[in-house]
């Protein structure tokens, strides 16, 4: 019996089926502060390249991480019920487009806690919490600009007067877990990032793709890091000079 290669199709047949739930014309915040250019072949629907089998089972031990989890938080909200909480809540920011759902939130009041979990390699979290010489200042960027957007989405409630948000790290190396604040600047932020997103939307629509502003290497945002064409889904159909 060969496991591993029906391991990989297991996987591969999940992937699909997350794919194919995915709504078109709608930006994620999980993709919050990603290339402009990417986010406009997403909102228009083009197809993404496949993962290799590595990143497909790396992806599962992240989701198989935030199911634990889940389900603890379930329980604590099973055992204290007078608690308002919220998992796997799904918000939405109608005039910019947006849609997305958080790991987790408490209500408490007239204040709300949000919470969204990350699970990284031994580089990604040695750039964050590593020796000072090896942290990377932009290393969290998009995490926090996701967060943001949540809490955009949640200080939409009049009643609502203060939103904390958190990001819970874990190592998939080592099992090390940390919390860590994140200042509420980053609302303010992400509201900057998706209008400046649907403004190009408005601007150019489905001829995005040859606008001389959306060239990619050379116009702001196209991309805003090297490293994100190289990890990029729509690198096939996208034709950076960066690869």
């Amino acid at each position: 019996m060969d496991i591993i290669q029906s391991y990989n199709k297991y996987l591969s047949d999940i992937n699909n089926d997350i794919q194919a739930e995915r709504e078109n014309e709608e930006f994620h915040a999980s993709s919050a502060g990603s290339c402009y250019r990417k986010q406009m072949y997403s909102f228009f629907g083009y197809e993404t390249k496949g993962l290799d089998d590595k990143s497909l089972r790396l992806l599962r031990l992240g989701t198989i991480v935030h199911e634990d989890l889940e389900k603890a938080m379930s329980k604590i909200q099973d055992d204290n019920p007078q608690r308002d909480i919220y998992i796997e809540e799904k918000v939405s920011i109608p005039e910019l487009n947006v849609v997305g759902t958080f790991d987790l939130g408490e209500r408490r009041h007239n204040v709300f806690d949000i919470y969204d979990y990350k699970t990284v390699a031994a580089y990604k979290w040695t750039t964050k919490f590593g020796r000072k010489d090896n942290r990377v200042k932009t290393t969290d960027r998009n995490y926090k600009l996701q967060l943001g957007t949540y809490g955009l989405a949640i200080s939409q409630n009049p009643k609502i007067e203060k939103v904390n948000l958190f990001l819970i790290w874990y190592n998939k190396n080592t099992s090390m877990m940390k919390e860590q604040l994140v200042d509420s600047s980053y609302i303010k932020e992400a509201k900057e990032y998706w209008e400046d997103t649907n403004d190009i939307l408005d601007e150019f629509g489905e001829e995005f793709h040859i606008a001389d502003e959306l060239e990619p290497g050379v116009g702001y945002g196209t991309p805003f890091e090297d490293w994100e064409c190289r990890y990029c889904s729509y690198s096939d159909v996208c034709p950076t000079p960066i690869k």
